[in-house]
């Protein structure tokens, strides 16, 4: 009995000295104290970068040419195969020109997919292309910026006020990285590179 009360007596005392020295490395400072620490965290909002970023804005004006010639492309095959359909209709259908007319058709009606496809593919290449490019030089002028501005940390952040009547756009503000800052935007400085 002696030896668990000796051992309560020391747990005892050595909480005490843990608390107490715990407490006196915090120098007693609350949440609501201000700590002076050296900036070395800055945060970007990377929609408005690239929403700003002349080279963006060039290369998605190009995209949306490129999307109108595919669509003026695709229209005229469609019209074609409309005008060969109407004419199928009025051929007496087992005629040697319907078969004809009917082969033609799904001819225009494969290159039609085809086309489509591969509009498609060439338009994500494209739009892939433009992102990666983009995103490749904002990351590197925020590394310069970081760099010189000796920032060892620099995080994504969120700058609109949340849209509260639509549930996505408030899930979104919910899980973004950067819940308050103060002071530490470098959005500005990062568009004055690409404008």
């Amino acid at each position: 009995m002696d030896r668990n009360m000796a051992y309560a007596g020391v747990s005892v005392v050595l909480a005490g000295l843990l608390g107490f020295s715990w407490a006196q490395g915090r120098a007693g400072l609350s949440a609501d104290d201000q700590k002076l620490l050296t900036q070395d965290v800055a945060v970007v909002d990377m929609v408005k970068v690239f929403e700003n970023h002349k080279g963006f804005q060039k290369r998605s004006d190009a995209l949306k040419q490129s999307t109108e010639k595919a669509r003026e492309k695709l229209t005229a095959i469609g019209e074609a195969g409309q005008r060969l359909k109407q004419e199928l209709e009025r051929q007496k259908p087992g005629s040697t020109e319907f078969a004809r007319i009917q082969k033609e058709l799904n001819e225009k009606a494969a290159e039609f997919q085809r086309v489509q496809r591969e509009q498609q593919e060439l338009l994500q290449k494209e739009q892939t292309e433009a992102i990666n490019i983009t995103y490749k030089d904002i990351v590197d002028e925020i590394q310069r910026i970081a760099e010189k501005r000796g920032l060892r940390l620099v995080l994504r952040s969120q700058g609109e006020i949340p849209d509260v009547t639509s549930p996505q756009k408030l899930a979104e503000s919910v899980n973004r990285q950067v819940l308050y800052q103060n002071g530490l935007d470098i959005t500005d400085e990062v568009m004055q590179a690409f404008n």
